[in-house]
């Protein structure tokens, strides 16, 4: 049964985080990725309105205004993107590299971490920015049927039903970043690989990131808004990194010749 078996991949995920605490280590790096375009973003701000009113706003015509404000936010917004898919990548594929040390009983260490980063970071970033641009070309569909959605199943049920499809859209997502790193596939045929695995294995991962969500804003709630900012994204951040340990052991399984063709 399914179930056993990622009953088996939550065991032997716990016995792997507990016996190699270097997992959690991204766990402070993706706060500083955060603090960092947390700053870009203020600083841009600042300074785009700073020079909208050096630059005479109040004397500008309607249409100059706007340009005066969008071409600076517009820079401001780009420039943290590209800031945001780097870091993520950096910080993705090293954890993914640890994890897979860990899994194989090795103590993570930084340099499989920065292994990682060095084998792995182009095609991360690269499938990022293909699935980023793919979905802005399709962006009119999915806002389409995402409002249909919303008014004839998310309102209904309270809002779960939009958390359930997002799960169900990020199911799909869920291990092309481990294929690129535990198959050295690029980042077309780790998409297409991680799609596969989602058609051919959906309810078990739908059940690890439903999951993975629940315990995670569970865990930060427990803290309040003051203890959110203190230590509800470290609480956040161990439990992500533990599912994620979880999803890599099922990806494994998934991925067996034979486990893969019985299901």
């Amino acid at each position: 049964m399914w179930f056993d078996s990622i009953m088996d991949d939550f065991k032997n995920a716990l016995f792997i985080v507990n016996k190699h605490k270097g997992v959690f280590v991204p766990i402070f790096l993706r706060l500083i990725m955060h603090i960092v375009i947390g700053i870009i973003l203020v600083v841009g701000t600042i300074i785009t309105i700073t020079s909208g009113i050096f630059a005479g706003i109040s004397e500008a015509e309607t249409f100059e205004l706007i340009m005066r404000i969008a071409v600076p936010a517009s820079l401001v917004i780009l420039m943290s993107y590209i800031i945001y898919i780097v870091l993520w990548g950096l910080i993705e594929v090293g954890s993914i590299n640890l994890f897979r040390a860990a899994i194989n009983d090795e103590t993570p260490t930084k340099n499989h971490f920065f292994i990682g980063i060095k084998k792995y970071l182009k095609h991360v970033f690269t499938g990022k920015l293909l699935i980023h641009f793919l979905m802005m070309i399709s962006s009119p569909i999915w806002l389409l049927l995402y409002g249909l959605y919303f008014i004839f199943v998310g309102i209904p049920t309270g809002g779960w039903g939009l958390l359930f499809f997002a799960i169900v859209i990020s199911s799909y997502f869920a291990t092309w970043t481990i294929a690129i790193v535990h198959n050295d596939l690029g980042p077309i045929k780790a998409i297409k690989q991680s799609f596969s695995i989602a058609r051919h294995h959906f309810k078990p991962l739908f059940l690890i990131l439903l999951t993975t969500v629940m315990m995670t804003q569970y865990a930060i709630a427990l803290f309040g808004p003051v203890g959110m900012i203190l230590a509800g994204w470290f609480l956040g951040g161990v439990f992500r990194t533990y599912f994620n340990v979880v999803i890599y052991l099922t990806y494994i399984r998934f991925t067996d010749k034979e486990t893969f063709e019985l299901n």
